[in-house]
């Protein structure tokens, strides 16, 4: 999951990901209105138990992000090193952020 300011930084690191050979059905674009209501609804429906989770502090991260407009990509990953240059090639595009969820744990990138 990477985080955009704007779409022109959106559009640049969807270019950006796509000269690195990523596949264009692996990189999904998302705006902050169709974002913001399927985040919320994830943090307000959250047990007490999570709260003190990795997981819905990033969420409550993407919800504040999106409130003020930022953009997101989600790029499917086919390994460690994958994401390790996804992550690259984000920070070169101006992104704010990059999460490498895996199997048990989320990796921050940037």
């Amino acid at each position: 999951m990477m985080g955009l300011p704007t779409q022109a930084h959106v559009d640049a690191l969807a270019a950006a990901l796509h000269g690195a050979r990523w596949a264009s059905v692996a990189v999904l674009h998302f705006t902050p209105r169709e974002s913001m209501s399927e985040l919320e609804a994830i943090v307000e429906n959250a047990g007490s138990m999570v709260g003190f989770g990795y997981e819905i502090t990033l969420l409550r991260r993407y919800v504040a992000l999106a409130q003020e407009g930022y953009r997101w990509l989600l790029v499917k990953m086919d390994s460690t090193e994958h994401a390790a240059a996804a992550g690259e090639v984000a920070r070169g595009c101006g992104a704010a952020l990059a999460a490498h969820y895996r199997t048990m744990t989320v990796e921050e990138l940037i």
